[in-house]
C-alpha cells in the first residue's frame, strides 16, 4: 500500500465527521404531487385524519428503494416496464404508472446475475445486457422517467416531476474478480455492487455458502479499496459476517445492506445481527429493510427457525442456498400465514431505536421475492408505510430520511470520497 494512497485515507478520515449528517429537509424532498386516485385519498382520510399529512409527506419525499429486480423480467419475459400490471405473489410489483401511484421516485434496479453463471465471461455480459434492456425501457418514456448517475440527478430528475432509475449489480462474482470490470460496469451506469449473492467468489464470502476466505481476501481488499476511489456504494447484502466485518474495517465511505432485514427478530442468516447494526452505524451506513415474508414474519420465531436450519444440515448437508425452500416448507406445514406490513415497522423501527434514525431505509426486493407481507403487495402500498410511521410517532424530518434522505446521504459521501481521491492520488 503506497504512501500516497494512506494519506489519502488519512485525509479522508479526518474529513469525513464533519459532515457526516448535517442533511436538511430541502435535500430529501421534490415537492411531488399525491397521485393516489382521488377516491382512495377521500376514504383514507374519512377513516383517520392523520392520512392528509401521511399523503403531504409521502409525495413531497424523494422516495428511493434499495433493491428492485424487475430488470430480470424486462430482459427475460419482455415485461414492458411502461404498461400497468396485475400484481402477482412473486411477480409484476412494479411498473412506471404503479411507481407514480405509490410514490416510488428513485429505486435501484437490480442488474441481477444469477450464480449460475459463475466467474466467467458470461456474467458480466449477461449484466451489460439487462444494463442495456433497462436503459431501452427508460428511453421510451423521456417525460416520465431518467437514468440517475449521482445524487445531484435524483435530485434533478425528480423535481422535474420524473421518476430517476438507478442501478446495483446483484452478485459480485459477475466481476471476475477483476479491477477493469468494475471500472467498466460503473462508466455503465452502475452505482453499488452487492459483494456476493449466495455464492462465495473468489475474493468475498457469502452468507449462503461455506467460506473459502473467511472474509475478504487480498483481492477482495484491493476490490473495496477502488469502489472507494471510484465512488460505487459497497453493498453487504448477501455477504458473510466475517465479509462484513472485512468490508467496514475497510471502507473509507459509508456501505450499504440494499436490501436485509434484522436478525433478533428474524433469525435469518441474510438479516444483520445487533453487531453488524452497531458497526453499520460506526460505518455511517443504512440498512434498507427488506420486505420478504420470508425475512420480516414474526412468526417465524426462534424454533420455527432452527427446525429450518436442522433440516438444512441434514437434508442437504449445510447448505444454506437452500434455506429459503425449507422456510417455505415449514410455513406451509405450520400454516403460518403472511406478515402484516407493521412486521415491516416493526424492522425499520428496530434499527431506528437501536442505531438512529439516520441508518435505516426502504430495500423492498420487489419482484424479487416469492411473498410479500399483507398490505405491501406492490409498489402502490408503499405510503402506508409512511402513515404507519406517523401513527408510531415519527416526526416528519425523520421519515423523511427513511423513506429516501438516509440513501442519498450515503450517495452523496461516496461521491464526495472520491472526489477527494481523484483531487489528491493521480493514477
Amino acid at each position: 500500500m503506497s504512501w500516497i494512497y494512506l494519506f489519502v485515507l488519512f485525509l479522508v478520515k479526518i474529513s469525513l465527521p464533519q459532515q457526516r449528517y448535517v442533511y436538511t429537509i430541502e435535500k430529501m424532498t421534490d415537492g411531488g404531487d399525491i397521485a393516489l386516485p382521488k377516491e382512495v385519498q377521500q376514504r383514507l382520510i374519512a377513516e383517520d385524519s392523520l392520512w392528509a399529512e401521511a399523503l403531504r409527506i409521502h409525495y413531497n419525499a424523494i422516495v428511493m428503494d434499495g433493491h428492485i429486480d424487475t430488470p430480470s423480467l424486462m430482459l427475460d419475459e419482455g415485461y414492458d416496464f411502461g404498461k400497468r400490471h396485475q400484481p402477482e405473489p412473486d411477480r409484476a410489483h412494479v411498473d412506471l404508472p404503479r411507481m407514480f401511484e405509490g410514490g416510488l421516485d428513485a429505486p435501484f434496479f437490480s442488474i441481477y446475475v444469477s450464480a449460475s453463471y459463475g466467474e466467467t465471461p458470461e456474467a458480466p455480459r449477461r449484466a451489460r445486457a439487462m444494463i442495456a434492456e433497462l436503459k431501452r425501457q427508460v428511453a421510451l418514456h423521456p417525460d416520465s422517467i431518467a437514468m440517475a448517475y449521482s445524487a445531484a440527478d435524483v435530485r434533478r430528475i425528480t423535481r422535474s416531476g420524473r421518476k430517476a432509475a438507478l442501478m446495483g449489480l446483484e452478485g459480485g462474482h459477475a466481476l471476475m474478480g477483476s479491477i477493469d470490470t468494475l471500472r467498466a460496469l460503473y462508466n455503465a451506469g452502475i452505482r453499488y455492487v452487492t459483494l456476493t449473492h449466495v455464492n462465495t467468489n473468489s475474493w468475498a464470502d457469502a452468507s449462503q455458502d461455506r467460506p473459502r476466505w473467511n472474509g475478504l481476501n487480498e483481492r477482495g481488499e484491493r476490490m473495496i479499496r477502488e469502489m472507494n476511489r471510484l465512488g460505487m456504494i459497497i453493498d453487504i447484502s448477501h455477504v458473510s459476517d466475517s465479509t462484513f466485518f472485512d468490508v467496514v474495517r475497510l471502507s473509507q465511505a459509508p456501505v450499504i445492506a440494499s436490501h436485509s432485514s434484522v436478525r433478533a427478530l428474524v433469525n435469518n442468516v441474510r438479516n444483520l445481527s445487533d453487531e453488524q447494526l452497531d458497526a453499520l452505524a460506526r460505518n455511517g451506513g443504512v440498512v434498507m429493510i427488506n420486505f420478504f415474508d420470508s425475512m420480516v414474519n414474526p412468526r417465524l420465531t426462534p424454533e420455527v427457525m432452527e427446525e429450518v436450519y436442522r433440516r438444512v444440515r441434514e437434508r442437504h448437508n449445510g447448505d444454506l442456498r437452500m434455506m429459503w425452500q425449507e422456510i417455505s416448507q415449514v410455513m406451509k406445514e405450520r400454516n403460518i400465514p403472511p406478515a402484516s406490513l407493521d412486521a415491516v415497522i416493526d424492522h425499520i423501527d428496530y434499527v431506528a431505536r437501536r442505531i438512529g434514525v439516520e441508518h435505516v431505509g426502504l430495500g423492498s426486493d420487489f419482484d424479487g421475492v416469492s411473498r410479500l407481507p399483507q398490505g405491501l403487495e406492490d409498489v402502490t402500498r408503499l405510503p402506508w408505510i409512511t402513515y404507519k410511521l406517523l401513527k408510531r410517532g415519527y416526526s416528519e424530518e425523520d421519515i423523511y430520511k427513511i423513506l429516501g434522505g438516509n440513501m442519498l446521504r450515503v450517495l452523496d459521501q461516496v461521491e464526495r470520497i472520491a472526489r477527494m481521491y481523484r483531487e489528491k492520488v493521480r493514477y
